[in-house]
């Protein structure tokens, strides 16, 4: 029978290392714990949209509804038939100032140019001695000056700490005479967007020639709003990238 010394070691050896168990699982935790918030700390948590009336719609709506579930504090704002081309329409650069965008903005998502398929109106101190209040549409000057309100615009963003500027081009429209004209807005936009440190572009090109499924409209009566469908398939269709630039894992 064991002496009564040794049971109180035997009991004494078991208490320091349920003890020791416990300070280590502690310990853990506390390391788990901190790991999260550096983690927390170093993955920006707001995202941003800013763009025109497509952005107040569907397609808006189904990013904002999306990039929260992958985890972010979405603020969305969008101007109907607003876009660089008419400050004087409405000037999208005070939109920008007035967002919530900063070092802890992981992605500001753009929309833009849909609208821009005209003649750029030239405030008072873009003016030159010419005295020309207007730029057509499609010549040199027109695209210098829209090259250059798209490039400031996206510095903006960069300069003010967002990790990316997303540019969203402008989707496929179901009127030929506008589709032609976004060709030269999606090239203008991706040169501006390349010499800037923090814009990239996403093409959402892919429906041209297939505005229906099964009878049901991708476009709505204007053609180039989409409809429920067809936001849901221009998004299905950018996802993948977004998610790539985002650096959000599948199924997260």
């Amino acid at each position: 029978m064991p002496s009564s010394k040794s049971v109180r070691r035997t009991f004494l050896q078991r208490c320091c290392g349920a003890l020791a168990l416990c300070a280590a699982l502690t310990g853990a935790r506390d390391i788990a714990a901190e790991s999260r918030a550096v983690i927390a700390d170093v993955r920006p948590l707001e995202a941003v949209l800013i763009g025109s009336s497509s952005f107040n719609q569907d397609f808006g709506r189904i990013i904002q509804r999306e990039l929260g579930r992958m985890g972010y504090h979405v603020t969305r704002k969008a101007v109907s038939g607003a876009g660089l081309a008419r400050p004087d329409f409405h000037d999208m650069n005070r939109e920008l100032e007035a967002l919530p965008i900063s070092s802890n903005t992981a992605a500001v998502f753009v929309y833009l140019g849909v609208n821009d398929a005209q003649a750029v109106w030239l405030p008072p101190h873009e003016r030159d001695g010419s005295g020309l209040v207007w730029l057509p549409f499609g010549t040199e000057d027109w695209e210098a000056a829209y090259a250059r309100r798209t490039r400031e615009f996206l510095g903006r963003i960069c300069e003010r700490g967002a990790r990316r500027a997303v540019v969203l081009l402008p989707i496929d429209v179901n009127r030929p005479d506008l589709q032609q004209r976004l060709h030269r807005i999606r090239d203008v936009q991706e040169r501006a967007a390349s010499i800037t440190t923090c814009a990239v572009t996403v093409e959402t090109a892919g429906d041209l020639g297939d505005f229906e499924v099964a009878g049901v409209h991708k476009r709505m009566r204007d053609g180039f709003h989409m409809s429920t469908l067809g936001a849901h398939i221009v998004w299905e269709r950018i996802q993948p990238e977004v998610r790539s630039l985002l650096g959000v894992e599948p199924g997260d």
